[in-house]
């Protein structure tokens, strides 16, 4: 497993290297992006919940690389005609796709501190109520592992469908914005009508957000911190039973080589 995530990112750094103009752009253009939505969430709500605003929008920042990671992986290996061939290796599937989704967290965990960085130094929000003791932290720092592990969890589930449904992929974006306006980030969940509270309560990072939001609030946070705990276990469990079940469907429907 280890050098499969050394090749993997060894893979991954001649990219960034052979394409880091893209790459730059890529972040200036969604420090921009999250620099409006953070300024008219400041003005709107008179920098109340500010704090839990800045976190979630770059917790956020994972939802992209989580949730079509996968896909995007399955369909550029399915394109360049080596997905059979990865497929049939010594390092098992599952390990390969996994060692390339940890390497594309790294970079999503750079790309956390670099984004993070520039809107902290350009808004000074008063992150101060978020840490008020170290066990408080601490329990933001595991419930954050868990709203995570949910989006990726989700991610595993839409690339495994991509297997079998290969216009799947495309609805990936749809979800990422469907989780940045209704998991309780941008839209206070007070203010969320009924019937999409409990769509919301669906989606990846909603239970995390809310736990987040209460434990810097200082309220009960246990069945919000429960629930985000269960829907991240049964959301990865089940990522990896589909994805499990999709490849035994295409290797015996033979279509690793269809596009």
């Amino acid at each position: 497993m280890l050098k499969t995530i050394e090749a993997e990112a060894l893979k991954f750094y001649y990219d960034v290297k052979r394409y880091l103009f893209n790459y730059l752009v890529g972040i200036v253009s969604t420090t921009i992006f999250l620099s409006g939505i953070y300024y008219g969430l400041r003005l709107l709500y008179v920098r109340a919940g500010e704090e839990t605003a800045f976190v979630g929008l770059l917790l956020w920042l994972f939802s992209s690389s989580a949730i079509s990671g996968l896909t995007d992986i399955l369909a550029e290996e399915r394109y360049l005609g080596t997905l059979e061939r990865i497929s049939v290796t010594k390092s098992p599937f599952i390990s390969i796709v996994v060692s390339r989704l940890i390497v594309n967290f790294l970079f999503g965990l750079l790309q956390f501190f670099i984004i993070g960085s520039i809107l902290y130094l350009l808004f000074r929000p008063n992150l101060a109520p978020l840490f008020p003791s170290s066990k408080v932290f601490f329990m933001q720092l595991v419930v954050s592992v868990f709203l995570l592990l949910s989006l990726y969890g989700f991610g595993f589930f839409i690339g495994s469908l991509s297997l079998i449904f290969k216009r799947v992929g495309a609805f990936s974006s749809v979800l990422e914005y469907l989780i940045l306006f209704f998991s309780g980030i941008v839209i206070p969940w007070e203010k969320i009508p009924f019937f999409l509270r409990v769509f919301a309560n669906f989606l990846p990072m909603t239970w995390g957000i809310r736990t987040l939001i209460l434990i810097k609030m200082g309220e009960p946070f246990l069945f919000s911190f429960l629930n985000c705990v269960l829907y991240s276990l049964v959301v990865v469990l089940v990522g990896i039973i589909t994805f499990h079940c999709a490849v035994i469907i295409v290797k015996r429907k033979g279509e690793y080589a269809f596009f």
